[in-house]
């Protein structure tokens, strides 16, 4: 899931929750529905801040806490390698 994905729901569940043709049963259900939302897309949001952390911890200092994976290597679509550690080498 991504940041996008979290704000679009998130968005979904304002205009349910602005639905003035819900009836009042169906708008407490939209009501518990987005407090749990808020609270699940909250806790993401708050791990997404820990892991931009470590990756500045990275950027300065070149190291990781024990307690952080590093990230896969991914592939890029130039057909080039971006380790975790910033730096491109040639595949």
């Amino acid at each position: 899931m991504s940041m996008k994905d979290v704000r679009d729901y998130l968005l979904k569940q304002m205009a349910e929750l602005a639905d003035s043709d819900a009836t009042p049963e169906q708008q407490a259900q939209v009501i518990e529905r987005a407090k749990a939302s808020a609270h699940v897309a909250g806790t993401y949001i708050n791990a997404v801040k820990v892991e931009i952390d470590a990756i500045r911890l990275l950027d300065e200092t070149g190291r990781l806490p024990a307690s952080v994976e590093a990230a896969p290597i991914q592939q890029q679509t130039t057909g080039r390698v971006l380790p975790f550690d910033g730096k491109r080498s040639a595949q």
